[in-house]
């Protein structure tokens, strides 16, 4: 069944993230986020991405097929410094840019909802703000504290924060899928802003990275067509 390896993963990444319970504050999961990342890794080797990859038959089972990839990129998300765009070029180069595109970045966009949203309930800001004095670099951390700043500020309109997190959300140096934890857990900055914020990213990061993975399956299959005629 295609879902059941994406389903292991899924528990593997839940199970190794959270010890009782799924609302665990931002530090805690950053601060775990070493053991987590191993455990995924042995999660993957028995159920690799390239072997669920390979069930995927888009023409034979679309829904299926959408519904695999979509939760696939969403637990893989989900773990901090785990990045997600390796997944996405596989994607793109296994079902094309038309169907790999809207699945990763809504994939994306809901892993960051669903940590954004647990940091923000269970927030502790002492742990988040020391885990991320060790995880992220100088320049990130300073982007972060200015973010902070910002969005503390009683002044300050929905229009400046927006365009402040934008930019965070697309800055290099700093962490997307950790980023979702330590923004729900040490700022303010509203849900709906988050969200709109969060998926510009997604659809900027995900169209680059899914086009060289279609782009890169369409010169494979162009030059082994050349090398068979010739």
């Amino acid at each position: 069944m295609l879902l059941q390896p994406v389903l292991q993963i899924i528990l593997s990444a839940v199970s190794s993230s959270t010890n009782t319970n799924l609302l665990l504050s931002a530090g805690e999961i950053l601060s775990n986020a070493d053991t987590t990342t191993q455990q995924l890794t042995t999660a993957t080797t028995t159920t690799p991405y390239s072997d669920i990859l390979d069930t995927l038959e888009f023409s034979q089972h679309p829904i299926a097929t959408i519904l695999t990839s979509y939760c696939l990129v969403t637990a893989a998300d989900m773990i901090p410094f785990v990045p997600c765009q390796p997944l996405a070029i596989a994607l793109g180069a296994k079902l094309g840019f038309a169907v790999a595109f809207p699945i990763t970045a809504m994939g994306q966009t809901t892993a960051g909802i669903l940590a954004f949203s647990a940091a923000r309930q269970a927030a502790d800001s002492d742990i988040a703000k020391t885990v991320a004095a060790n995880k992220l670099s100088p320049e990130a951390l300073e982007k972060l504290q200015d973010f902070r700043d910002l969005t503390a500020a009683e002044e300050q309109g929905d229009q400046k924060i927006l365009l402040a997190l934008i930019g965070l959300r697309l800055a290099p140096f700093f962490p997307f899928s950790a980023g979702n934890y330590l923004l729900g857990g040490t700022t303010a900055v509203p849900l709906r802003l988050f969200v709109i914020a969060t998926l510009l990213g997604c659809l900027l990061s995900n169209f680059l990275s899914v086009t060289i993975g279609a782009g890169g399956a369409m010169l494979f299959q162009s030059g082994l067509q050349d090398s068979l005629v010739y």
